[in-house]
């Protein structure tokens, strides 16, 4: 079985392998952004739902955006700062793979970034840390907070937890030999950062929204979010996320409010993923 993975590895990491993965990943874009427009076809077009963007949590997402690409370029660049900005770009591109059903073009389009010495065996066990590592995370602070915090302390508390929660795991998750090199939590401050923004980010949507419970309705979209994550393959939890949200959430509240807000924040993440996958998608495709 080893065996069997080191010779896929060795395949992944093939320089001819590397060039037909690049081809294919411009199949994926295209692929992605047919199903973007059909997102945004369903939500604004089909609908009378109006949808006002509000630039300033655009840029707090575009800043948490960047500090996960920070920590992805971190953790595969093998601390080589020539492949830091091709690693980043390609980063942003994989936004878009997120689309595809089956997670391939995240996959696909990690496994081929940089333009130097492919370790496809790191990349692979990154993405499943960056797809389980931080719903674990960041689930038992926000459970522990909504439960057993009262609101008036809430946010101080869900920043305290978190930090305190996050040195605790790593702590003992790094005690592994194997783990102290070759995981994202070797890059917690990055990681962390961009776990609090997303924290902060959301519930200030949900106050922006003129929600009064907004706390506690941004602390639910906050665990669907994360929980979304584990469902592997759904093409960015959608439908997953939403669901687990209107389960948890308050029932009483107005529900045609709670789908607005939902389709809001499903489309502005979806802005922020196109710039960042139209961003990564010229810049993997200038010139080589």
């Amino acid at each position: 079985m080893k065996n069997n993975l080191n010779k896929l590895f060795l395949f992944l990491n093939n320089e001819t392998v590397q060039r037909k993965l690049k081809k294919f990943n411009l199949l994926i874009s295209i692929v992605s952004f047919i199903f973007i427009y059909q997102l945004i076809n369903d939500n604004l077009i089909n609908t009378n739902f109006e949808f006002n963007l509000n630039y300033t949590e655009l840029i707090l997402l575009i800043i948490t955006y960047f500090f996960v690409g920070i920590t992805w370029v971190k953790f595969s660049s093998q601390d080589n700062k020539k492949l830091y900005k091709d690693i980043f770009f390609d980063w942003a591109y994989s936004n878009v793979g997120k689309y595809v059903p089956g997670g391939i073009g995240v996959v696909s389009i990690r496994i081929n970034q940089g333009s130097g010495k492919k370790n496809s065996k790191k990349i692979l066990f990154g993405l499943l840390e960056e797809q389980f590592l931080v719903p674990f995370l960041s689930l038992p602070v926000l459970v522990a907070c909504i439960y057993f915090i009262n609101e008036s302390y809430l946010i101080y508390f869900l920043v305290v937890f978190q930090i305190l929660f996050v040195f605790i795991i790593k702590n003992i998750y790094l005690k592994n030999e194997s783990l102290r090199t070759n995981s994202l939590l070797n890059y917690s401050n990055y990681l962390l950062t961009s776990i609090l923004l997303s924290n902060f980010l959301t519930i200030l949507i949900f106050y922006n929204l003129g929600f009064d419970d907004y706390l506690y309705q941004g602390l639910y979209y906050l665990i669907a979010s994360y929980s979304a994550l584990l469902f592997v393959g759904v093409p960015s939890g959608i439908g997953i996320r939403e669901g687990i949200f209107l389960l948890l959430s308050d029932i009483n509240f107005n529900f045609s409010d709670q789908i607005e807000a939902l389709v809001y924040i499903r489309l502005l993440y979806l802005v922020a993923d196109v710039l960042f996958g139209l961003t990564g998608l010229i810049y993997k495709n200038k010139a080589t």
